[in-house]
């Protein structure tokens, strides 16, 4: 039966590798895989858990909704080089008063005067702008700096999700850890107390010493039971980070274990060209970039305030009475080129200009900035990636010892040489080392993905360049 249970379970694990190559191979990229995806899991690593949310996370969907209005806003800069058309036409019926038509009787010698008439008239008109001095021109480029900004903001909101999930599902992480270390602690005085029991029912031990370990037994459930809550609360905001509509994770979905680094899979890490990969990728500061691009489009649209503006207009109208069975002779034309230059406007738009002008100076200082946030932002996640694996290093020694030492105790306890507070105190100091242990671990996984963070690289798989992965 329970090798039946395996075969199944194989056998949904590669459907589910095909239906991931699949929708992969079918969309051209990474992001077909979206939260149907993760109903059909049993195991979900990070680099799904990242896919998926970038698939389906709100903020993000809203943010490409951003880009889009942008793309539109381009369009529509564009078209102010085209010429305007303008279709009309009017239909007219007037009734003269008696008065009036009396009126003109008189003056038509007596004449009788037709009260109704009925008057149709059509209008086709064209304009087009030959020169404004490149007011459109800077117009197109503010669209399209912003379209680019709008873009960079999008995928800013990217690298900041992929670190959120990374710290929700290394969260989850370490609560199993925790729990597997307070089920080893149960089990250990579990163990303690059964011998406990024996020696007390020989008369060689105490009561006093089957209390203690039923003490640790209540104290190791508490250790587990805050570890099962830590990791439910982690899987709850992983869930709202994947843009799960229920809230939850599916049932029975396990996280793939983050496996223990050794030594030499750290890599050098070379702080200048980490910099360098900053400025480079970094959305943020790209986006800052194209803000002041901006600032000096909108300098040069105001200038073209300054200019004269050259149109040429062109106009064919027709007229009727009576019917509206126009013929050729019923229309006219018209064509002009215009120009118009305004002389005063009460220092309107060398106003507007200047104000242009300490935009762009505003947003020469905060590129500054950003790049200097940048810069820091990397500067402090190498440190912290550099502490992680000293961390690991110390912990993993650490735990070495310390087992030794609890081992030896729990030898010179069962033969008596070995007070019981000592034996408690040896144990306790072993789950707190383990313990360290899967925090410096985890720690270091995180500022891995914190340092890609920091670069802007944790974007570079997603766009076709895999150079980035586990390179730190």
């Amino acid at each position: 039966m329970n090798g039946n249970n395996k075969k199944r379970k194989v056998d949904v694990r590669e459907k589910t590798i095909f239906l991931l190559v699949l929708l992969i191979g079918l969309t051209g990229g990474p992001l077909a895989v979206t939260a149907e995806t993760l109903d059909e899991l049993q195991v979900l690593d990070l680099e799904t858990a990242q896919h998926i949310a970038l698939a389906d996370n709100p903020t993000l969907a809203a943010a490409a909704e951003r880009v889009e209005q942008a793309r539109q806003r381009i369009d529509q800069a564009r078209a102010l080089y085209w010429p305007s058309i303008d279709a009309g036409g009017s239909a007219a019926a007037n009734r003269l008063s008696e008065n009036d038509a009396a009126s003109q009787s008189l003056l038509m010698g007596g004449s009788n005067v037709d009260r109704d008439s009925e008057k149709y008239q059509l209008s086709l008109a064209a304009s087009w702008l030959l020169f404004d001095g490149f007011s459109r021109k800077f117009s197109n480029l503010i669209a399209d700096y912003g379209q680019q900004g709008s873009e960079q903001a999008r995928r800013d909101g990217m690298r900041l999700l992929l670190q959120s999930v990374a710290e929700s599902y290394y969260g989850a992480q370490l609560a199993s850890y925790n729990k597997a270390i307070g089920e080893a602690d149960y089990e250990f005085n579990s163990k303690q107390l059964d011998e406990a029991r024996t020696s007390m029912e020989a008369g060689a031990g105490s009561l006093s010493a089957v209390l203690n370990f039923q003490v640790q037994m209540n104290n190791a459930r508490t250790d587990i039971l805050l570890a099962e809550r830590d990791y439910e609360l982690a899987l709850y905001g992983l869930a709202v980070l994947l843009g799960r509509k229920s809230g939850q994770m599916p049932e029975g979905l396990e996280l793939a274990k983050v496996e223990m680094v050794e030594k030499d899979q750290f890599h050098e890490l070379s702080v200048e060209q980490l910099l360098q990969a900053a400025l480079g990728n970094r959305p943020d500061l790209l986006g800052q970039e194209v803000n002041l691009q901006r600032a000096e489009s909108t300098v040069g649209a105001n200038q073209a305030a300054l200019y004269p503006q050259i149109s040429l207009n062109g106009s064919v109208d027709g007229k009727r009475t009576e019917d509206v069975d126009f013929e050729g002779a019923d229309f006219g034309s018209a064509l002009s080129v215009n120009l118009s230059y305004n002389l005063f406007r009460g220092g309107a738009d060398r106003a507007r200009i200047a104000e242009a002008k300490a935009s762009k100076r505003e947003a020469a200082r905060l590129l500054e900035q950003q790049k200097n946030q940048v810069l820091s932002d990397v500067r402090q996640a190498v440190t912290r990636l550099e502490q992680a694996r000293e961390q690991l290093l110390l912990q993993r020694t650490s735990v070495k010892l310390v087992e030794q030492t609890r081992d030896l105790v729990q030898e010179g306890y069962s033969v008596g040489q070995e007070s019981l507070a000592r034996l408690n105190e040896v144990q306790r100091d072993l789950v707190r080392t383990q313990s360290r242990l899967a925090l410096a671990l985890v720690a270091l996984y995180t500022n891995r993905q914190g340092l890609t963070t920091a670069t802007g690289e944790s974007l570079l798989p997603y766009m076709g360049d895999q150079t980035v992965q586990n390179r730190y």
